[in-house]
This record gives C-alpha cells, structure tokens and sequence, in this order.
C-alpha cells in the first residue's frame, strides 16, 4: 500500500510539473502562429526524443532530461543546440523584431496567467496555514541557546528580525525565518512585546558559528562540496515557535499508545504546566524520566486528563536513545486551519518571494548563495513532500502560484536563451534597424546555453544531496521507528 501511494505522489507531481511547462511553452507556440512563424518542434524536456509525431509539419514529442521545454522557432535564433536542427529545408523568411518580442513574451505570460488561475483556485479551495507557521510568539528556548537568548521569555510576541517587522514565524515575505536568514553581522536583533511591559524589548541573539562545524565535518570532498552552506535559521539558536504539540501517530504498544492518547490529540497541559511545545515534554521526561506525566488533551473540542509514563524502547541502545519515550510521532506543524487568501494577494507574496530570493542571492551580505537554489528534481521533492501532507493537494496548488511566478520572471532575465534575452536582442536589432549577425548570435546563445546547463547540473548536484541524506542522513531515531514490546 505504501508503495502504490508514493508512486501515486510521483505521478501527480509529473502530470503537475509537466502542465506547467506546456502552459509556458504554449504561450509561445500560439504567438507564434498568430504572428506566422515557422514552427519546427514543440518539445517537453530536453534531449533526443523519446517519443515523437509529426503532425502539419510541427514535430511533437518529448525529450528524456526532464528539465523544460522547447518550441523550435529557427527565425528567432540560432538554438540548435538545445533544439536540434531544423526539419524544414524551406527558405526562412525575416521576421520582425516586434513579432519576436510578441513570441518571446507570450510563454512568461501564459506562466503569470496561470498562476493568476491556480490563485483564483486556491481562493475557492482555501490555503492550510499551520500553526507552526502562523504565530511569531515564542514557545520554546532550549538549554543549548545562543548568547542573548536568556533574555527573552516564553510566550514573549516577536515584532521584528534584524529590524524589519514580521507577522508570521515561517515563509519568505515578512517572517521571523526569513528576517532571521537574510541577516547580516554578528548579532540578530530581535524586537519582542511583553506581556504585562509596556514598551517593546530588543535582545540581540549571537549569530550561529558554522565556520568552525564545517570544520569539524569529515564528509568525503563529494559529500563536502554538494552539502548547502548552513543558513542562519532561529531554531538553530534555540527559540522555537508556540505550538500546541498536535500526536500524528502513536508507535505499537508504546507507552502513548496504552495510555488512550489518539491520533490529532494536542496536548494542551503537563504536570499543571501550559504547553506551547513539544519540546517542554521532551524536557520534563528528561528530568525526570520515571515520573508520571499528567497530561491535559484536547480531543474534538472536549479536555480530558490522560497519565503517562515513558519508557525506554525495546531497540533503544541500537538507536542509541538514553532517555524514555512516549512512543509519539509528532504532527510538526501542529493545529491547522483552512483560510482564504485573496488571487492578487497570493500573487504579490509570491512576486516578493521571488525578489527577496534573488535579492538575496546578489547581496553581498547575505549568507545566501546560489548553493541554496533547487533546479527541476529539488522542486519534484518539494511537491512530494507537499503532497504526503493530509492537505497535500491544496499546499501544492499554492506552491503552483508560487513556481509559475517564478517562472515568469526568470524567464524575463535579459540572458541570451531565455525569453527576456530575445526581447533584448530584438530590441537592439529594432533600434539598429538592422538584424544582429549569425555568428554574434551563435556565440551569445550558445555561451548562454552552456553556462546555463552547466549552473542547472551543479545545482542538481545539491538537490540529489538533499534526497539521500543533506544532512548527513539524519539521525538514526530519524531512520528507524522505535520498538516497544507489548
């Protein structure tokens, strides 16, 4: 059953991926039609086809690198190289250049329209927002914090990173994780309301060290140089968000499991003590690890008091586990709720996603890098991820406004190649009055096709890291489920 659901997920995500690209790439080939322009190929994914027809003299098919498409259009520019040769021995005719810029611009278009109607659909079907996602009040601050963390407190409202206001914990517009990773210098200032305190606290939390953990790292060169350079994120300095732990699955005949605790409880006390997160039980077994537990749950509305006690595991030295367990796998974005967003909002959280991204990349202050963006198999494991959630199908929908504003705009770069590239060239050979010659167009589109491919194969490379193991692989609790006998 497992099996027959993860190939499910895959075959979603292709049939998804691939609409998207043939939107894009129909934009182009109607614009091509309507303005009379010889039409050799339509291909979705690069490389030799592995199926093909002809059909009006336009062959059709599909390539097997499954990184985009092609419309072949040999009066745009010279592309044989990801295209192919021509399969029209007929005379070309000159085009204009406003006919190229009209074609050219169709795919970005045909893109931003259809994130416009996956937002509209999103509108309909309403986007999940976790709790995990929503608050910006502080839960948890770990024993192991950074410098700085000791003076905020539990239930302490953030207000701003690094001197820019949030209003959610996660997410690339306007977040506490955003805000956090985009931050320079050696400190990050964090801005917190407290209650009963008038005015707003400012604590500076001392910027993680990830020099000295990459060198301690005894990964092969391989492992070293695909590995994502750390990025500064909140929780790795200790200060995790509030949220209710939420159970998602009870292990068998663990001690969860014998206690009466079901699958959606969310635990709202232990020991007389408010939970805002999971990791205060974890805290307290470890404390105390033969003492019972005296919880609080919520279940369907209604609270009722449950006793637990942990336990050790049956495989606990093999997995090399030193405190008792509840047997809990935790639902980690806790209490979710369905909401409408407005299309044109989606659509403008989505466009500065885009800027805040390449702003980023481009800053010379900002840890972030090229290293950190995903190619077509990092995005593939994004949507899978995405669909294994039980509201799968409405986060991939919203991801879907997300990638096609992408790209659109990726596809608007005034790079030789890409659809912004062939606006700016017709727009030169517009101003010449005269076209651009062969071989400075073969030299500028071939160059941009290689260091194109090139940049899409090395950071493939990362995104196959990220599957089998980014981080080392995970811990071994990670890997394997623990065993508690009955």
């Amino acid at each position: 059953m497992q099996a027959l659901t993860v190939i499910g997920i895959i075959v979603e995500i292709v049939i998804l991926f691939n609409f998207m690209i043939l939107v894009h790439e129909l934009g182009h080939y109607l614009a091509a039609r309507w303005r009379g322009l010889q039409i050799d190929k339509f291909q979705i994914w690069f490389g030799k086809p592995i199926w093909s027809k002809t059909i009006d003299g336009v062959q059709w098919g599909m390539g097997w690198i499954p990184a985009g498409g092609f419309v072949a259009l040999p009066q745009m520019a010279p592309m044989e190289m990801l295209e192919g040769q021509s399969t029209n021995a007929k005379p070309m005719e000159p085009i204009k250049p406003i006919d190229k810029i009209i074609v050219a611009f169709a795919g970005p278009l045909f893109s931003f329209t259809l994130a416009l109607f996956f937002a509209f659909v999103v509108w309909g079907v309403k986007r999940p927002i976790s709790a995990s996602a929503a608050t910006t009040t502080i839960g948890y601050i770990s024993e192991e914090a950074v410098q700085g963390a000791e003076q905020l407190q539990l239930g302490d409202k953030i207000l701003e990173v690094d001197g820019r206001p949030v209003d959610s914990w996660s997410g690339m517009v306007d977040s506490v994780a955003w805000n956090t990773i985009s931050s320079g210098g050696d400190t990050v200032p964090v801005k917190v309301q407290r209650e009963g305190v008038v005015d707003p606290i400012i604590v500076a939390l001392a910027a993680p060290d990830f020099e000295a953990a990459a060198e301690n790292d005894k990964s092969s060169f391989i492992g070293k140089f695909f590995k994502r350079p750390e990025l500064r994120r909140i929780e790795g300095m200790g200060v995790f968000p509030e949220v209710r732990p939420m159970v998602a699955k009870l292990f068998p005949n663990s001690p969860a499991e014998k206690s009466g605790l079901k699958p959606n409880d969310i635990i709202v006390q232990a020991n007389g003590q408010e939970v805002m997160s999971r990791a205060v039980i974890g805290q307290m077994i470890k404390e105390a690890p033969d003492n019972p537990l005296d919880l609080v749950v919520e279940r369907a509305g209604q609270e009722q008091s449950i006793q637990v006690t942990a336990q050790l595991p049956t495989n606990a030295e093999t997995l090399e586990i030193e405190n008792p367990m509840l047997g809990i796998q935790w639902d980690l974005t806790g209490e979710t709720t369905l909401q409408r967003t407005p299309p044109f909002l989606q659509i403008k959280h989505a466009c500065l996603t885009m800027y805040n991204t390449l702003a980023a990349v481009f800053s010379p202050n900002s840890s972030i890098s090229a290293k950190h963006l995903s190619g077509p198999v990092g995005i593939m494991r994004v949507y899978y991820l995405l669909f294994e959630d039980k509201d799968g199908w409405r986060r991939a929908l919203w991801f879907s406004v997300i990638l096609n504003i992408n790209l659109a705009i990726l596809n608007m770069m005034p790079l030789p190649v890409l659809d912004g590239g062939h606006i700016v060239m017709s727009l030169v050979e517009s101003v010449r009055k005269r076209p651009i010659s062969k071989r400075l167009l073969e030299l500028s589109y071939g160059g941009c096709a290689i260091f194109l491919i090139g940049f899409m194969i090395f950071i493939t490379g990362f995104d196959v890291k990220d599957i089998f193991g980014g981080s080392g692989g995970g811990s071994a609790i990670e890997r394997v489920d623990p065993i508690f006998q009955p």
